[in-house]
């Protein structure tokens, strides 16, 4: 009677922990081929099946179909088949986990590499933009010396063509001064002599016409 009891007892846990199991891997689409094995992919939910291909460690798989301790799974190149639950895991095995960590420390040396030619390049750009100030400084105080020098010469230039306008004018006729000064300024010689010749006209009018009014009594004769 014992016996019967713990067989009992022994078949309610195993399908307990069935149950469990099957409650846990519907929770999830995706599950991972557990550590360090090469699984078989089934044809059909039986060992005695054509087996498709073996899957590698830490390959994932996408769940279709649960079938008792079998589940119908796509492998990662797209192949369907089944197989055995046991042997797969919800969380990333090891050896996935080794290679993420991997090619995180390989990022970060890549990373730390970059940084120090970076480094490299900026103190060199640096140090090629402190040139080039300097160059540019030396060109300018360059550049005001040699505009200086110029203003001098032009001035120096300027004085020497007045000295040899004054000595063109002092060696020049008197007609060809006077020529030349009307010449230049005619637009305002001009006007002025003719207002002069209007003027002196009006004068002289008014002169004879008051004398002849003294000489005829206040008359008007023309």
């Amino acid at each position: 009677m014992t016996k019967r009891i713990f067989l009992g007892l022994t078949l309610v846990f195993y399908c307990a922990l069935i149950s469990a199991q099957d409650a846990s891997d519907q929770d999830t689409d995706n599950q991972y081929v557990t550590d360090q094995l090469r699984l078989s992919l089934y044809a059909n939910a039986n060992s005695s099946s054509q087996v498709l291909k073996l899957l590698q460690s830490g390959d994932l798989l996408k769940i279709e179909q649960i079938q008792g301790p079998y589940a119908l799974v796509t492998a990662p190149d797209g192949t369907r088949g089944w197989v055995k639950r046991g042997f797969l895991v919800t969380k990333p095995t090891f050896n996935i986990l080794y290679r993420d960590e991997l090619q995180k420390t390989e990022g970060l040396t890549a990373e730390i590499e970059k940084f120090a030619n970076s480094k490299a390049v900026i103190d060199q750009y640096e140090k090629d933009m402190d040139e080039l100030v300097g160059k540019i400084d030396q060109l300018e105080e360059e550049k005001q010396t040699a505009t200086e020098s110029i203003a001098g010469l032009q001035k120096e230039v300027a004085a020497k063509q007045r000295e040899i306008d004054l000595k063109d004018e002092d060696s020049a006729p008197a007609w060809f001064v006077l020529s030349d000064t009307f010449l230049r300024y005619w637009t305002i010689i001009v006007p002025i002599i003719i207002a002069i010749i209007i003027l002196s006209f009006l004068v002289s009018k008014i002169v004879i016409e008051t004398r002849i009014k003294r000489k005829f009594h206040g008359i008007k004769i023309w």
